[in-house]
């Protein structure tokens, strides 16, 4: 059966390449935005894929009955990649969403230009996927996503809108592993330049993200909003609010100038957010109370790792195939070693 499964993600991501080397990327009408995905996805294959297909592997062995009968929904989707492997593997029904309106117009292109089928196209955050869900009487079997779980702003009220509905598994692939020394070092640094010194444009760039230092955006906002705040008291607050989103921090800061105490404080001293769009920069969450807080709302919480990729340097392969093997030796929920954290959700229907 697993061996069986593989070859078929295998054929599947096999596929896929066929047909994207069928059309012109640079010549389709999409976004700069996707474009550059779609580039990178094709430069590097294999690598890319590789993690796409683990999370495929488990998310397929979850189900209760047979892909072929099973829905699919893939939550954030950028370009499409899950979407497209879903369709090719034979999913009954698949669903694309993304908050990005610019990516479901580009995936609907790209879709029709592969030849491939998705049956709906939902825009928009997890209440409105919710929402357009019962609208069409859709019951997800599996939600999937890549990438996506470090950079949702508010967790709590996403797994509690979440939770409205029932019987499927949902398994988030995320890059941001706090468990892994070496992640978190670099993931760190990360949120330090983003909160410090800013960045200058890259790829997945969005007209919607921030390109200045967080910190600098936030006393900007508190200046602007509260201009009779004195100096001490906006450098205080522009510290105190990190990892909030503009109405969060003029809520924060409207308590603090009628109560004097702010009832706030960040989780992990590094993680910081875009004050705009609440994006954040490489979340990295504390995953013991994060399963307690998801047991609370009716889930049954797993995490699992996941094996490295490998690349056209050699010599780093033979240190990935080592750690690969080390990694397989291990518990599956001992993420020490590996470079993702898969979040396994189950949630049943109330008796």
């Amino acid at each position: 059966m697993n061996k069986d499964l593989k070859t078929q993600i295998k054929a599947a991501v096999s596929q896929l390449l066929l047909q994207l080397n069928k059309i012109d990327v640079e010549s389709e009408e999409i976004s700069e935005y996707n474009k550059t995905y779609l580039k990178k996805y094709l430069s590097n294959y294999n690598f890319y894929m590789s993690y796409y297909s683990q999370l495929l592997l488990k998310a397929i062995q979850k189900l209760k009955k047979s892909k072929e009968e099973s829905v699919f929904v893939d939550y954030g989707g950028g370009s499409g990649i899950l979407s497209y492997l879903a369709s090719i593997l034979g999913f009954k029904q698949v669903i694309y969403n993304d908050i990005y309106s610019v990516s479901v117009s580009d995936v609907k292109i790209i879709s029709k230009n592969l030849n491939i089928s998705i049956d709906y196209f939902f825009l928009g955050n997890i209440n409105e996927l919710v929402k357009n869900l019962d609208l069409n009487f859709i019951k997800p079997d599996i939600i999937c996503s890549f990438d996506v779980l470090e950079h949702i702003y508010d967790l709590d009220t996403w797994f509690t809108e979440l939770s409205k509905l029932s019987n499927f598994n949902l398994l988030f692939m995320t890059s941001a592993n706090p468990k892994n020394p070496l992640v978190n070092y670099r993931l760190k640094k990360l949120q330090n330049k983003a909160e410090y010194y800013g960045f200058n444009k890259h790829l997945g760039w969005k007209k919607s993200d921030e390109n200045l230092p967080y910190s600098i955006v936030r006393k900007n906002i508190i200046k602007s909003k509260f201009p009779s705040l004195k100096n001490n008291e906006i450098d205080y607050l522009t510290k105190k609010t990190r990892g909030l989103r503009k109405d969060d921090i003029e809520k924060i800061v409207n308590s603090f100038i009628k109560k004097e105490v702010i009832n706030y404080a960040i989780k992990h001293p590094t993680n910081t957010c875009d004050p705009y769009t609440g994006n954040w920069t490489e979340h990295l969450i504390n995953l013991e109370d994060f399963k307690i807080d998801l047991k609370a709302k009716g889930f049954k919480v797993n995490y699992s790792n996941s094996l490295y990729s490998l690349s056209s340097n050699n010599i780093l392969n033979k240190f990935k195939i080592f750690i690969n093997l080390l990694i397989q030796l291990l518990k599956p929920n001992n993420l020490f070693f590996s470079p993702n954290y898969v979040l396994e959700l189950e949630k049943k229907s109330e008796i």
